[in-house]
């Protein structure tokens, strides 16, 4: 009735079932409804679908990745719970960042710490090297 086949309306329709950010990929030309349709059935369809751009892959190469299982997620190489920091560290933190005007972190532990510095600009790099000089 439409002048298509069975098979592309139905590949197409399933097309529908991919999420927004892959059906705006397809419209703006970026991903090919080939590559589309093998994402159709991949466990996260949208990073493959960045890698397939990214990398410019063909329809059978997109076709190998969404067959390959997905890599489980690592574990975190530090505890995800936040420590505390005791009032002594807090109040270190902020006089060290008002005398330098950045933001200042402090972590320890048993074998030691860390005193991080964060600027946004290599002027304001430049200004805390110039007083850590004196």
């Amino acid at each position: 009735m439409i002048g298509k086949s069975r098979s592309h309306v139905a590949n197409t329709l399933r097309l529908l079932k991919l999420p927004d950010v892959i059906r705006d990929m397809l419209v703006d030309g970026s991903l090919s409804a080939g590559h589309a349709r093998t994402l159709v059935t991949a466990e996260d369809p949208a990073s493959l679908a960045k890698q397939i751009i990214e990398e410019g892959l063909s329809v059978r190469q997109a076709e190998a990745l969404a067959q390959q299982p997905a890599r489980p997620p690592q574990p975190p190489t530090r505890s995800s719970a936040p420590v505390e920091k005791d009032a002594d560290t807090l109040a270190l933190e902020k006089a060290l960042s008002d005398v330098t005007g950045l933001r200042v972190t402090i972590s320890h532990g048993q074998k030691g710490g860390e005193l991080k510095i964060s600027y946004k600009t290599l002027e304001q790099l430049d200004e805390l090297c110039r007083r850590l000089q004196r």
